[in-house]
């Protein structure tokens, strides 16, 4: 009878275990599934954060572009030749003159915002604000556009003007 019990406990281990093999087996065909619904929607994503990204290029580029435009308008209605005594109350803070000196030593490279922040020792913010105040006092600063980045350089007739006759007085 002893015998007969321990084979019936085999028997039904034998099943226990297939039974758990075939649970086993359905949460990994549940798994597999879910998985590839998750790489069909990463793919998804992918291809929508490229589309996105080249959405912004083209934004920055005709920001660019629109900058420019506007530029060689006021240039051709009379509206910016640049002259001494137009610049001749601007004063510059400290901040402002840092930034300028940079904008104005890079001799037209395009410099970002954490660039000048890192060389300078300032925030991106603090940089970003005092940029906008130069402009706003009518420096003439050039934003271009590239990669979802704003890039800054001073004009090159503002540069030049600056550099012959130190319009800024800057010292």
């Amino acid at each position: 009878m002893i015998l007969s019990w321990q084979q019936g406990d085999l028997v039904s281990d034998k099943t226990k275990e297939d039974r758990l093999k075939d649970a086993f087996n359905k949460i990994k065909a549940e798994m597999t599934d879910h998985l590839e619904a998750i790489n069909e929607n990463t793919s998804e994503i992918n291809s929508s954060l490229d589309y996105i990204k080249q959405l912004e290029a083209m934004i920055s580029k005709l920001e660019e572009r629109l900058d420019a435009a506007e530029m060689k308008l006021s240039r051709m209605s009379g509206e910016k030749t640049f002259t001494n005594e137009e610049f001749s109350t601007v004063v510059l803070n400290p901040k402002e003159r840092e930034i300028f000196l940079m904008l104005y030593e890079s001799k037209g490279d395009l410099l970002d915002y954490k660039k000048i922040a890192r060389h300078l020792g300032l925030t991106e913010e603090i940089v970003r604000r005092h940029t906008a105040g130069m402009i706003g006092k009518g420096i003439p600063i050039i934003k271009k556009y590239f990669d979802s980045k704003v890039y800054l350089v001073l004009d090159a007739d503002f540069r030049n003007l600056q550099a012959k006759r130190n319009v800024l007085n800057l010292g």
